[in-house]
């Protein structure tokens, strides 16, 4: 018998989000766990600046664990819970702003380049993933008859 839910998660498309999502998910995981690992090692930090360092990073980590959910097959489709777009957008955004702060900071030369690859690797697969998800969601909205606005 066949079944269309199952056909859409075969299909390419939903494939490369899902390939995707899974490597910004595993990249979140290995950044933000180890900056909560230093955090928590900072002697040097407030209490109050290692919190919201922390909730941070727990933020980040939120959104991974949300994405595995969704990687599970919790929802029906990918494109349509918004869950990836906002979660990219986070991303890039984050690390724009953040990493451009870096980089005009006083800090070492060591210190921007971590920062610089750690930027720029995750809107490396933030920004193409975010694409590629919108395209999943007006083709499923396409073949539903509905409006990108509708999702």
């Amino acid at each position: 018998m066949f079944d269309p839910a199952v056909a859409w998660l075969a299909s390419p498309a939903v494939k490369k989000v899902r390939g995707l999502l899974w490597v910004l998910v595993a990249w979140t995981a290995v950044v933000w766990v180890g900056r909560t690992r230093n955090l928590i090692a900072d002697d040097q930090l407030t209490s109050s600046g290692r919190i919201w360092r922390i909730l941070l990073a727990v933020v980040f980590l939120g959104f991974a664990l949300l994405s595995v959910s969704a990687l599970g097959g919790r929802w029906r489709s990918i494109g349509s819970t918004r869950l990836v777009a906002v979660f990219c957008i986070w991303t890039i955004t984050f690390w724009a702003v953040r990493g451009t702060g870096i980089l005009f900071a006083d800090h070492g030369a060591a210190f921007k380049a971590v920062h610089s690859v750690l930027a720029l690797v995750s809107i490396a697969v933030a920004a193409p993933l975010y694409k590629l998800d919108q395209e999943l969601g007006h083709a499923v909205n396409a073949d539903n008859g509905r409006t990108v606005d509708d999702r």
